[in-house]
């Protein structure tokens, strides 16, 4: 006979054991505005030490942490060995991690969060026999900040729906009501957003003190006809619910005892604490010192919280581009539901940080090679890397550009033809392609060109063409044209800069390409074309905010743009010492000028035809290849501008 009632007892307790660690995780926030009464943490030392002894589980993690101690051990939680109450198996595993810190999706060899999800059917989590696996999968969702999941809302449902007249809960359903197991119930219900005045936590409350024996202490049921001694473990159980629902157990008092005190009279000299009174039960032991150790610290369950960072993903509208062809990266996170987009990540792996915009977006224009692009932003899971490649441009007989697998263009708008001569050819600008960044065709390059053709005598068509002859060397350049006033431009001429910008944001100025502004109109709609493809090669994005279109106006009048671009810098002064063949030394004005055109594309005070014949001639001879792109260009203003001799 004796043999079944250890049995008996034996299973109550090692269940019991399991729900009352994950309880006292929860308490940690609402014990911040309760005083710990003086009395808690006596023996919390001795009992520390004694835990620190013992063979490491996840209730002794949890009480570790309660406690205050750091540097927890955690390698007995990578993995968890299922017994034949799976759900609280991994329930528990997760309010450990949690505790500690550690992601339950990412720390274990298995995703704990998944694996409890897993058993969640008939609207309610694990054996739909039982309540105790659903009220630890609540303290274990909650722990993670996941108590509005379907599965979270599910078991509290289950749980209200078989609360006993009594106010308490079983451990199975339909069976008696027990002290643990409400106390439980209690933490879990607070969790789900019960307020300690609502109705259903009253009478469960109302039910403990029912249970509260003449000691002060508290046993696992009152109307058990094994016996109704007080506990340890249910002290500690009932203690921590009572810190849960902003309560002092020392006021709970009955016969002058409180069921803190008598806790504490259970400690043995070890620092373990007895299950019952020492020499009165044969199958006596320690082994719920853990949940008396979270009681002692004045925590309920769950412990600590940790939330689970979002998944992002990253996509681009295409792997491999031309030289000179936009990507357009895009990040987003899984909200449980659904990808959204996800604005303030940083995009690395380009030539600088960018973040991304409301739309989860950032466009750039990359020199050529291969990248490996990844998002990160505080709270979410960095995404998984994504490699696209920029293909190198090809100088191409005759002076073009090719590159491999091309797109090409269906349709080509051409600028006026160049007052440009060379190596015979006269050339002219492209304005708008379909499809955008495509590749020309040969016959549609070939129409960027044509044999030079001398001007009509007697008309009036502006400096002649360079040739080969002795006119084509670089003329002396005048302080004026040099662009000497880079970023000193005075205030007066530009004083409607907000102004101009405002008039394109509203919507006043249509097309700042065709019309222009007040102060940009002098400079034509292909040069307009060329302040805007300076800009996006500056700063990877075209204009789109008020602060945007001001630094477009400044360019186009030979100002520094306030928006300033280092990676953009570093390639201008590469572009300096391929054409100058020595590094820029910044101090020198000239040099200074020289990089400020390059990297922002700053258009001069006064143009001299002559100057840019000679700055294209002299590109060509360095590059071997026609000028195709922005940054191309502004080299070539660099070189007519910035009055440096070659």
């Amino acid at each position: 006979m004796k043999k079944v009632i250890f049995k008996l007892i034996e299973k109550y307790y090692l269940t019991v054991n399991f729900m009352k660690t994950k309880f006292f995780l929860a308490a940690l926030l609402a014990l911040s505005v309760i005083c710990l009464p003086s009395s808690a943490s006596a023996g919390m030392l001795e009992a520390v030490a004694y835990l620190k002894n013992q063979t490491p589980d996840a209730w002794i993690t949890q009480a570790l942490v309660a406690a205050g101690e750091t540097n927890v051990p955690t390698s007995h939680l990578t993995s968890v060995a299922e017994s034949s109450y799976p759900t609280t198996d991994y329930a528990k595993t997760i309010l450990a991690l949690a505790a500690v810190g550690k992601n339950p999706t990412t720390f274990g060899n298995v995703n704990y969060v998944a694996k409890l999800k897993s058993y969640y059917n008939n609207n309610q989590m694990g054996s739909d026999a039982l309540l105790n696996d659903d009220i630890w999968s609540i303290l274990a969702f909650a722990s993670i900040k996941k108590a509005d999941s379907v599965e979270a809302i599910a078991a509290k449902n289950f749980l209200l729906s078989h609360q006993n007249a009594d106010g308490g809960w079983g451990y199975a359903v339909g069976g008696a009501s027990d002290t643990n197991d409400t106390a439980a119930a209690i933490m879990a219900l607070i969790e789900m957003g019960f307020e300690p005045s609502d109705a259903v936590i009253i009478s469960a409350l109302n039910y403990l003190q029912s249970a509260q024996n003449d000691d002060g202490g508290f046993t696992y049921d009152p109307n058990s006809i094994f016996g109704t001694d007080s506990d340890s473990s249910s002290d500690a159980w009932v203690i921590s619910a009572i810190y849960k629902v902003g309560q002092n157990p020392t006021n709970w008092i009955k016969n002058s005892n409180n069921p803190l005190a008598h806790m504490q009279s259970l400690q043995a000299e070890d620092g373990g604490f007895w299950w019952v009174k020492e020499g009165t039960s044969d199958w006596n032991n320690k082994g719920d010192t853990s949940k008396v150790v979270v009681a002692l610290s004045g925590k309920s369950y769950p412990v600590g919280y940790y939330e689970i960072p979002r998944p992002t993903r990253l996509t681009v509208n295409k792997s491999t581009l031309n030289f000179g062809e936009s990507v357009v990266i895009t990040v987003e996170y899984f909200s449980g539901e659904s990808w959204l987009a996800l604005a303030g990540a940083t995009v690395n792996g380009l030539d600088q940080s960018y973040l991304t915009d409301s739309l989860g977006q950032v466009s750039a224009i990359l020199p050529s090679g291969d990248y490996n692009l990844s998002a990160v932003k505080e709270g979410f899971v960095s995404s998984e890397q994504v490699k696209i490649s920029v293909l190198a441009p090809v100088p191409a007989s005759g002076g073009g550009i090719i590159f491999m697998a091309p797109t090409y263009c269906q349709s080509v708008a051409y600028d006026i033809w160049q007052n440009t001569c060379v190596n015979n050819w006269q050339y002219r600008n492209v304005l708008t392609v379909v499809p955008t960044n495509c590749t020309l065709m040969d016959e549609q390059e070939n129409q960027r060109k044509r044999a030079c053709i001398a001007p009509e005598a007697g008309a009036d068509n502006g400096p002649s063409l360079i040739t080969d002859g002795e006119n084509s060397e670089k003329p002396e350049l005048k302080p004026e044209v040099l662009g000497a006033k880079i970023a000193s431009s005075s205030a007066a001429r530009l004083t409607g800069v907000a102004a101009e910008a405002n008039d394109i944001i509203s919507g006043q100025v249509r097309d700042f390409v065709a019309a222009g502004t007040e102060s940009t109109a002098k400079l034509g709609a292909g040069e307009r074309v060329g302040v805007l493809n300076s800009y996006k090669s500056s700063f990877g994005k075209s204009p789109q905010t008020q602060v945007e279109w001001e630094d477009i106006i400044r360019i186009s009048n030979n100002q520094l743009p306030l928006a300033i671009n280092l990676a953009a810098e570093k390639r201008a002064k590469m572009e300096f010492k391929r054409v100058y063949q020595r590094e820029a030394d910044i101090k020198n004005f000239s040099d200074q000028t020289a990089i400020n055109m390059i990297t922002y594309g700053l258009r001069p005070e006064r143009r001299d035809l002559n100057s840019e014949r000679a700055g294209i001639r002299i590109f060509v001879g360095i590059y071997k290849y026609l000028p195709v792109s922005a940054l191309d260009w502004d080299t070539i203003r660099a070189i007519a501008y910035s009055g440096i001799d070659i």
